[in-house]
C-alpha cells in the first residue's frame, strides 16, 4: 500500500524528492532545514518542535501536529536513523488515516520502545516484532529507503492482523506476579521514588542477569530476570532504588526515569537535569539535596563498597559504571559493582530524611 505523503531516509543512496515543506522527524535536521518552508517534529535535543506539538515520543508529537493541523501542506517526510519511534513517527506522517485509527497502539509502542513503557496487547506486539524485524534489516546491506519501506509494510500487516498478543506479554506479565507476590518487594519512599527489593531468593545464581540494563530499543527476551517496563507499569514517572541481595550484602541503583535523555513535556524530570545543547553532549546531574543523601549513605556505610553518584548521564556514551539511566550505585575500588552491608530500611530512611526529594 503506497504512503499518503513521500518519504526520504537521509543516508539511503536513493535521490531525494525535491519539496516545498519537509517534516524532519524524530531527529534534528542539518544545515539542509530550510527555518521559513519545513518543520522539525522531534523530541531529540536540540529540536525546532514548536511548543504546542511537544510532548513524550516524536510519533505523539506527530499526533499532536497532524491533529492541530487538519490540511498540512507538507510534501515530504525525512528521518534519519532506524528505530521504534524514529519509524513509527514517520509512518504516522505518511500513512495519516490509518495512523489515527491505531492511535494508542502506535504511540504505547513508541513509548515502549524509546523509554521502556509498559505495553500490552497490539502495543507490545507492534514494539516487539517491529523491533526485531527492524535489527534483522539493520544487519544487512540493505538501504535505508528500502529498510523503511519494507518495516512500513511490516506495520500495516501487524495493524491488520487478529493476533493482538505477544510471547513478549507473558515474559512482562510473569515478572509483575512476583511483585503482585510480594516475591519483589515494592515500597514507596516518597511520591517520585520508589524501592524494589530482590531477595537472595530469587537472586541467586542470577545476580549478574538482575545487574543487567536492557540496550536502548532492546526486543523484549528471558535474557533479564527484571525488565523496567515492569517497575514502570506501576511507577513510570519516578525514580527506582532497585536492591539486589546476595550472599554479600545488597547493591543499589538509582535509576532515573527512561525517558530523561528526551525533550519531553508534560513528563515529571528530576531536579537540576538539564538538556543539554546536543544528544552527543551529557546531562548535567545537579541536585544539592541528592548529592547530601549520597554523601550521608557514604558516612554510615560500615561495607567495602563506596556510593557513588555519576556527575552526569548520556543515553549513548556514558561514562559511569552502570550506564543510563542509573545515577548512582554501590561500587568497589575499581569501579565495579560491590554490595553495602547497609538494609534497605536504613536506606531508605535516608531518602525519606531529604524531604526536597519528592
Amino acid at each position: 500500500m503506497s504512503p499518503e505523503k513521500p518519504f526520504y531516509i537521509k543516508g539511503s543512496k536513493s535521490k531525494r524528492p525535491e519539496s516545498q515543506c519537509a517534516i524532519y522527524v524524530d531527529g534534528t535536521a542539518g544545515e539542509e532545514f530550510r527555518e521559513d518552508f519545513d518543520i522539525e517534529l522531534s523530541h531529540w535535543v536540540p529540536n525546532r518542535t514548536e511548543s504546542q506539538y511537544k510532548a513524550g515520543t516524536s510519533t505523539e508529537i506527530c499526533f499532536k501536529y497532524l491533529e492541530t493541523n487538519k490540511n498540512p501542506s507538507y510534501d515530504l517526510v525525512i528521518n534519519n536513523h532506524l528505530d521504534v519511534d524514529g519509524i513509527l513517527s514517520t509512518f504516522v506522517l505518511c500513512y495519516p488515516k490509518i495512523a489515527f485509527a491505531h492511535r494508542d497502539v502506535l504511540v504505547e509502542a513508541s513509548k515502549t520502545g524509546d523509554f521502556w513503557t509498559w505495553s500490552e496487547g497490539r502495543s507490545l506486539k507492534l514494539f516487539q516484532e517491529l523491533t526485531l524485524f527492524y535489527r534483522h534489516l539493520d544487519g544487512s546491506s540493505l538501504d535505508l529507503q528500502k529498510a523503511y519501506e519494507l518495516c512500513f509494510d511490516f506495520i500495516l500487516k501487524l495493524l491488520k492482523s487478529s493476533e493482538a498478543t505477544s510471547p513478549a506479554q507473558d515474559i512482562l506479565e510473569r515478572q509483575f506476579s512476583l511483585i503482585e507476590q510480594g516475591k519483589i518487594e515494592r515500597s514507596e519512599i516518597s511520591y517520585h521514588l520508589t524501592a524494589y527489593f530482590i531477595p537472595q531468593a530469587l537472586s541467586k545464581g542470577k545476580v549478574k542477569e538482575f545487574l543487567q540494563i536492557p540496550r536502548f530499543n532492546e526486543p523484549l527476551s528471558e535474557e533479564l530476570p527484571f525488565w523496567p517496563q515492569v517497575r514502570n507499569r506501576l511507577d513510570e514517572e519516578k525514580m527506582h532504588l532497585v536492591a539486589i541481595e546476595t550472599e554479600s550484602g545488597i547493591h543499589y541503583d538509582l535509576w532515573y526515569p527512561g525517558y530523561v535523555w528526551a525533550d519531553t513535556q508534560g513528563l515529571w524530570r528530576p531536579h537540576g537535569l538539564i538538556l543539554p545543547g546536543s544528544m552527543e553532549a551529557p546531562l548535567q546531574i545537579q541536585w544539592p539535596a541528592l548529592s547530601q543523601v549520597i554523601q550521608k549513605l557514604n558516612e554510615i556505610e560500615a561495607g567495602a563498597c563506596s556510593w557513588q553518584l555519576f556527575p552526569e548521564i548520556n543515553l549513548f556514551r556514558q561514562k559511569n559504571p552502570r550506564k543510563f539511566p542509573v545515577v548512582a550505585t554501590t561500587v568497589d575500588q575499581n569501579n565495579e559493582a560491590k554490595e553495602s552491608d547497609l538494609l534497605l530500611e536504613a536506606v531508605t530512611d535516608v531518602f525519606r530524611e531529604a524531604a526536597h526529594l519528592v
